[in-house]
């Protein structure tokens, strides 16, 4: 069972799942995913919970957190390639403001956190599968980008992500956190919600060009032999003619 990660989906993607097979895997306490084979594009999500940032030198937590990042690869790695993949959830990292100079895309200007070990993982993980952390991609308001604020320091943090496959970035319209929205459901963090729009490439049809090909059979039949020959000569006799009066 999944204690500490799960997938909701609304009435409409539950339909689509359960006639696409209600494909999904609990493949770990932290970690679930859930197949949609949509018309335009399949999508697959996963849902995480991902360990806590290791104190200092603290071997098990260190080793936990690995285990989980192994783990994680280890189900990216079974995914269908062409699909849409969408991971998110409570990753307790800090991605770092400063890694938008120097992570290769994978994460936007707008993050608002100094990067931790957990962010580290993070962010090599996103580079070494091509994904990107997409709401550090869109600027907003500090109460729309932290998804949860430290009960001492009282400051906001953004712990929760939504990654996606490079190559659907574009798809990505915006990412925002809705403050809220999870009342009554025991979590110190708030939702953070994807807008998302797929855009396909359409091929360019192309006319097919056909090559005219003689059914030189029928020249066995007298005939036909023939009645070729003679319509051969009066065309050659008729081009001549024109040729000759031009």
């Amino acid at each position: 069972s999944a204690h500490g990660a799960a997938a909701c989906l609304g009435p409409e993607a539950i339909t689509v799942w359960k006639n696409s097979g209600a494909q999904w895997e609990a493949v770990s306490s932290r970690i679930v995913t859930v197949r949609i084979e949509c018309r335009l594009v399949p999508i697959t999500i996963i849902a995480v919970y991902a360990p806590i940032n290791p104190s200092n030198g603290v071997k098990n937590d260190i080793e936990t957190c690995d285990e989980f990042y192994k783990t994680l690869q280890a189900t990216i790695d079974k995914t269908h390639k062409s699909d849409m993949i969408m991971i998110m959830g409570d990753f307790n990292a800090r991605v770092g403001v400063e890694q938008a100079n120097t992570a290769g895309g994978t994460v936007g200007k707008h993050a608002i956190d100094k990067q931790n070990q957990n962010g580290r993982r993070l962010v090599d993980f996103c580079l070494f599968n091509s994904f990107i952390v997409t709401n550090t991609f869109f600027p907003h308001k500090t109460v729309r980008q932290g998804t949860r604020m430290h009960p001492k320091t009282k400051q906001w943090h953004m712990l929760d992500y939504i990654l996606v496959n490079r190559k659907f970035r574009s798809s990505v319209q915006d990412v925002r956190v809705h403050r809220g929205a999870t009342g009554g459901i025991g979590t110190d963090h708030h939702l953070l919600r994807a807008k998302i729009r797929l855009h396909l490439k359409c091929r360019r049809k192309t006319e097919k060009k056909y090559r005219l090909r003689l059914d030189q059979s029928k020249l066995t039949d007298d005939n036909l032999l023939s009645a070729f020959r003679i319509e051969l000569a009066n065309e050659n006799q008729a081009i001549w003619r024109e040729n000759k009066t031009s």
